[in-house]
């Protein structure tokens, strides 16, 4: 996959805090893109359905936004805690601490 681009996005949970991150694959350290590329082709991204949301909803979950963008067209997925299939939590993992460290940077 050739993502250039990545945004990220966390909402819910207890308090309700939102992490959003808009990642520039080429603008990161090297093994970090790479990394990450990775996790996107262990989970064959772009075969993933639109929405993962399991039912019914759990409270105080979080549910996650990842949309990657190639030159040529841009996919998004949603899902939540409960939903997202195992494969997916290292990838989900590393945006989260991604989201976190840009909203640590822009303060």
């Amino acid at each position: 996959m050739e993502a250039k681009r990545i945004k990220f996005e966390r909402t819910g949970g207890f308090a309700g805090i939102r992490f959003a991150a808009d990642i520039e694959l080429d603008e990161m350290p090297e093994d970090q893109a790479q990394q990450i590329l990775e996790l996107l082709d262990d989970l064959d991204f772009d075969e993933l359905p639109e929405q993962m949301l399991g039912n019914p909803q759990v409270t105080d979950g979080f549910m996650y936004s990842i949309t990657v963008v190639t030159e040529t067209r841009q996919k998004t997925v949603t899902t939540s805690d409960t939903a997202a299939p195992k494969k997916m939590e290292p990838l989900l993992e590393t945006l989260t601490q991604i989201a976190k460290q840009q909203a640590r940077n822009k303060k």
